[in-house]
Parts: C-alpha cells; sequence; structure tokens
C-alpha cells in the first residue's frame, strides 16, 4: 500500500480530507476559476433590483410621474428578471444532453461568447425591449456555466472534499452579487448614463477570465474514462493536480472505472446505446433519470434547488436594495452593501461547516429557523408605524440571510450536484439547472408585483406568502435530504438501490463501512494463512 503525503488514495476515507486538503491548490485554483462563470448569475439575479434603484435608470427606461419623478413599471421589472431564467430553461434543455457527448469543456467557451453578445445589447439597448433582449441572452449564458461548473467540480474531485469544493459554487453567485452591489453603490453619486452603464459593464469581466483561461483548461478525466479515452483522462489529472507521483493518476483512474463499473453493473450501460432526441433534448438520458431506480435521487436533487427558491431567496436577496428603498430606508445603498458582505462571509465559513457536520445537519432544522424568520418579517409588516417596523424587517432578513447561506443556499447546491448517480450526472444537473431557473421564472416574475407601489405594495407581508412555501421545503427536506458526506458515489448506489429512507443514509453508511473493514482483515488473515506466515490479527470494526 503506498501513500502520498501520508494518504492512501486507494481507498475513500473521510477521516483524511483535511490532509487531502492541503495538497489540493492546484485543483481548488481550477474549482475557483470554473465557479467564476457563475458569478455572472449572481450579478443577474440582483440586476434587476440595483438599477432600478439608480435614478439614471429609472430615467432612461422608466416612466414620469406627476410629481416629476420617474417609476419603473412592474411589467417592466417582471420582464427583466424573468426572462433571463426562462432563457435558461430552452437553452439547458438543448445543452445538457450535448455535454455527454461533446465533454464539458467547449460549452464554457461557448457561454463566454454568448455572455459578451448579451452583456453589450444592454449597454447599447435604446429602450426597454433590447435590454430586455440582452437580459434573455445572457441568460443562456448562465444557463450553460450553471450546468457546467457543478458538474465538473462534482464529478473531478476527490469524495472526501466533494463539499468544500461545490460550495465554490454557491460563494461565487453571492459574490457576484455582492459584487454589483459595491458598483451600484459606487455608481450611484456618478451623473448620466455611466451610473446605470457601470454595472453592466462590470460584467464583461467574467467572460473575460473564462476565454483567457479556456485553451489551458483540462477536460473531465471522469467524462473522458466514460468515453474510453483513459491516456487523455490522466493528462487531464496531471494538469488538475500537478502531483510528481505517478501512482496517484493510476489510483484515480481505477477509482473512476470501479464507480462506473460498479454504475453500469447495478443500473445497465446507457452509454453503449443510440440516443432517442426531439428538439434537441436527450429523451432517453432524461427518461433514465425518472426510472423506478433513480426517480428518488433526481427528485431529491430538483428539490434541493427549488427549496432556495421556496423559502424566499428571490425576495429577501434579488430586491434587497429595491425593497429597502422601497420601506423608506434613507441609506438603502450601505444597508444592502452591507447585507451582501453578510452573506459572502457566511456564505464562505460554510466551506469548512460542510464537510464538519454534513449536509443534512447544515439544512433539515435551519430551514424551520428560516420559516420563522419569514413569520416575523410578515408580522413586522402588518405594525402600523413603518418606520420603526422597518428597522425591524431589516434586522429579520440579516438573520434570515446569515441562517440561509450556511443551509441551503450553500449546502442545498451541494447536495443537488452529488446526488445523482454517475453516468445520469449530466442530465440530472440539467433538470437542476431547469428547476431552478422554472422557480427564478415565478419568483422573478411575481416579486416585483408584490413589492412595486403601482401593484400590491405588500411590504414586509410578503413573508407570509414564502412563510407558505418555505414549510413545504422545509417538511419536504426532513424526509427526502439524506446525509451525504465523505460517502463515495459508488456507495450512494448501494444505499438507495437498498431502499433505505434518506434520513438514515449516515447510519446505514457507517455500518457498511464497518463491514468491509472486516472483510479487509479477515482477507489479509487468509492471505497471511495461505503464505504460511505466523500473524495475529485483530479486529476492530470502530
Amino acid at each position: 500500500m503506498s501513500t502520498i503525503n501520508g494518504v492512501d488514495y486507494s481507498v475513500v476515507n473521510p477521516d483524511h480530507k483535511w490532509k487531502i486538503l492541503k495538497t489540493q491548490t492546484r485543483f481548488a485554483l481550477w474549482a475557483l476559476w470554473i465557479s467564476s462563470g457563475v458569478i455572472m448569475q449572481g450579478f443577474d439575479i440582483v440586476a434587476g433590483g440595483q438599477l432600478a434603484a439608480l435614478p439614471a435608470f429609472r430615467q432612461k427606461f422608466g416612466i414620469l410621474q406627476p410629481d416629476g419623478s420617474y417609476l419603473i413599471p412592474a411589467r417592466y421589472l417582471s420582464a427583466w428578471n424573468s426572462i433571463a431564467p426562462a432563457c435558461e430553461v430552452v437553452a439547458t434543455f438543448i445543452f445538457a444532453p450535448l455535454l455527454e457527448k461533446f465533454g464539458r469543456k467547449w460549452g464554457i467557451l461557448a457561454a463566454s461568447l454568448i455572455s459578451t453578445a448579451g452583456i453589450l445589447l444592454q449597454q447599447l439597448a435604446p429602450d426597454w425591449r433590447m435590454h430586455l433582449a440582452g437580459r434573455g441572452v445572457n441568460g443562456i449564458a448562465i444557463g450553460m456555466m450553471f450546468t457546467i461548473a457543478p458538474l465538473w467540480i462534482g464529478e473531478t474531485c476527490r469524495p472526501e472534499l466533494r463539499g468544500f469544493f461545490l460550495c465554490f459554487f454557491n460563494t461565487s453567485i453571492v459574490f457576484g452579487q455582492f459584487a454589483i452591489v459595491v458598483v451600484s453603490r459606487g455608481s450611484s453619486d456618478i451623473e448620466g448614463k455611466w451610473q446605470w452603464w457601470m454595472p453592466v459593464v462590470a460584467m464583461y469581466i467574467f467572460p473575460l477570465i473564462l476565454s483567457s483561461v479556456w485553451p489551458f483548461f483540462p477536460e473531465s478525466p471522469y467524462w473522458l474514462v466514460r468515453q474510453g479515452r483513459e491516456t487523455e483522462a490522466r493528462k487531464s489529472l496531471q494538469r488538475i493536480y500537478g502531483f510528481k507521483e505517478l501512482e496517484f493518476y493510476d489510483m484515480e483512474l481505477h477509482r473512476m472505472q470501479a464507480e462506473i463499473a460498479f454504475t453500469r453493473d447495478l443500473q445497465g450501460n446507457i452509454d453503449a446505446k443510440r440516443d432517442r432526441t426531439f428538439l434537441g433534448i436527450n429523451i432517453d438520458a432524461e427518461a433514465e433519470c425518472f426510472r423506478a431506480t433513480n426517480r428518488k435521487r433526481t427528485f431529491t436533487a430538483i428539490f434541493a434547488a427549488s427549496a432556495q427558491q421556496m423559502i424566499g431567496a428571490t425576495f429577501v436577496i434579488g430586491y434587497a436594495t429595491y425593497f429597502l428603498e422601497l420601506i423608506g430606508i434613507k441609506d438603502y445603498f450601505s444597508a444592502s452593501v452591507a447585507l451582501y458582505v453578510v452573506m459572502l462571509v457566511a456564505s464562505t465559513a460554510a466551506f469548512p461547516l460542510t464537510e464538519i457536520y454534513g449536509r443534512r445537519f447544515l439544512i433539515v432544522i435551519p430551514q424551520f429557523i428560516l420559516c420563522l424568520m419569514l413569520l416575523l418579517i410578515g408580522i413586522m409588516g402588518c405594525v402600523p408605524n413603518k418606520s420603526q417596523a422597518s428597522w425591524g424587517i431589516v434586522a429579520f432578513i440579516y438573520a434570515w440571510a446569515i441562517i440561509y447561506q450556511l443551509s441551503i443556499g450553500a449546502t442545498g447546491f451541494v447536495l443537488a450536484s452529488e446526488i445523482a448517480t454517475m453516468r445520469l450526472r449530466g442530465a440530472t444537473q440539467g433538470l437542476i439547472t431547469i428547476t431552478n431557473a422554472c422557480w427564478g421564472l415565478i419568483m422573478q416574475f411575481t416579486v416585483p408585483y408584490m413589492i412595486n407601489p403601482d401593484a400590491g405594495d405588500l411590504g414586509g407581508k410578503v413573508g407570509f406568502i414564502f412563510l407558505g412555501t418555505g414549510i413545504i421545503a422545509a417538511v419536504g427536506g426532513w424526509y427526502l435530504y439524506p446525509e451525504t458526506k465523505g460517502i463515495s458515489f459508488e456507495k450512494l448506489d448501494r444505499l438507495y438501490a437498498m431502499n433505505i429512507p434518506a434520513r438514515h443514509f449516515k447510519k446505514a453508511a457507517m455500518e457498511m463501512d464497518m463491514e468491509h473493514s472486516i472483510e479487509r482483515t479477515t482477507q489479509v488473515a487468509d492471505l497471511d494463512d495461505k503464505d504460511g506466515q505466523s500473524h495475529h490479527v485483530e479486529i476492530n470494526p470502530v
């Protein structure tokens, strides 16, 4: 048994995750780079509310009011904020199946070029319709990166650190939200069109980062192994990790081959089948996700992505600045900047917590606490003295944001991205993107009508609405979400095949580890007996 830096990489051992992490600098940089594409989504989620709060933007696209001010109609806001998720849905249906045929790398360059075109349309838009078209085109690129980033990270990194590195995904979104709030705060002091151009032009940085490094980016070694291209997979692994110990790459290839072989033995080899497509949609792959053996895993993945929206993410995060302005907070830009700083810190803190405490622990109970926060926001919205109630709403929004980013905000993406069986990860990740975009479409369309003065003007009472959907998310999570910390994809396949309830996965996985440990010890003892060697075997299943 050979070890590298004191770690035996031939087995998956969560006890060694911090030792492994110390050697993952190069992989971390690649994960950070590919996650930078998701920053665009953070920008886009918050862009509508940020731009609507800028006077120059309202003057450009808004309608003159009797008092001389300009107001962005609710229908404009709904259209701007819902067009991107709508385009994400259509693009992902067509794009996700292509990931299995052509790999992950090519989509990154395509997304960069599409995003550049979308940003240019937004910047040069003469009216609200052209700005709408730009948001839609950029939404296509966002959907592509939203699918590729967690897919590449989840199937490439070591199982012991999946949760840690998949947290990059959510933190990238939060950083994008924070960045556009900071840029908007800085540009709010500028007069003229550059007041609203600045946040839009800042988006060019993301396709620039992606396209400049793209030629050097390694294709997913797991995908290459599935295609029977082991030599290329080895080169890809060498570029990803940069280890001098060549035996590491042998062990990683063996691990990936074993997981692929086990999955094919358990569920059949759809890779060898000729895929049926309709309008670009891979019917066989999508149908496979809903077979009896995969249905629960698929539903769990899309439910984890849906829960983020059901529990109020669009309301609290997407419209924070605009909402704070509407409820009477004077320095609403500074208050929103502080909010996103808090969320960024909380999201970063989730990196180690996901691997220390696990997924289920960080999601299930905190979701019920988030529902309590929404209830309190709704109650404060009913207080007659709005000037006093507004600061109470701000306090509960801050509390909600911290808990959200530590729980379903960061860990929800981790769970959703690792729950699918390996051969259907591309199709499942596409369904996650589509589901998230559909919820985003619904929320982005309806929230402006809930909070805008020319529509519902609900203020804090919006908390009651998301309380209803949030309770569904919390109760559903209790029954659906398993503990996946440190569990290999092969073991996840076994646990689901055994129909073990999700809430008992942790205990069942530990029992499987104990049985495996006993078997390995017994095998070693048998080998020693055959060799005629004297030995003493002590079996310790703990």
